[in-house]
């Protein structure tokens, strides 16, 4: 719809500028006519491309026999059984793998809270008063040691294999 008003619009405007400028004919500056050719005269024709309508004439179809209807059905029915098993096997798969990620989740959050009950229980026992001060920096020590340690074994990868050797061509003498 916009490139018909827009079409519609530049034919106005260019009207407007005809009915300003010209009356159909003017005099240059040497006196001779001029005639102005509006050069969207040919706008509401088609264009050439679209002019060559050429109509060909149908051919009227042959009627399918019994059989090849019968086939057609069964291929459909066959289709439709074929889509219904896919779309069931691709929701099994959603399922199981939403299963797989809840139950990764609910083990990372029970590690989450372990570790937060950890730390309640370190700070627990270091804000007793009366605990001398040897004893927190022990506690202390000893809950970060554990979690470095933890952190250095999960970071050791396995030693990379040794480079291969080249094999050995054996020689061969002639005589």
């Amino acid at each position: 719809m916009e490139k018909i008003s827009r079409k519609e619009q530049l034919l106005k405007e260019l009207q407007d500028l005809e009915d300003l400028n010209t009356e159909g004919t003017e005099e240059d500056n040497e006196g001779c006519n001029v005639v102005y050719k509006d050069p969207l005269e040919h706008m509401d024709e088609p264009l050439q491309a679209d002019k060559k309508d050429t109509k060909k004439e149908v051919k009227e179809k042959k009627p399918r026999t019994a059989k090849q209807i019968e086939a057609f059905e069964k291929a459909r029915e066959t289709r439709e059984k074929n889509a219904l098993a896919r779309k069931q096997s691709r929701d099994e798969e959603a399922i199981a793998i939403r299963k797989q990620v809840e139950d990764k989740l609910v083990k990372k959050a029970i590690a989450v809270k372990k570790k937060q009950i950890k730390q309640q229980a370190v700070l627990d026992e270091i804000s007793d008063d009366d605990t001398p001060l040897e004893e927190v920096e022990k506690i202390a020590t000893r809950s970060v040691t554990k979690t470095r340690l933890k952190r250095e074994v999960s970071k050791d990868f396995p030693a990379p294999p040794p480079p291969a050797q080249e094999p050995v061509t054996p020689k061969y003498y002639f005589l």
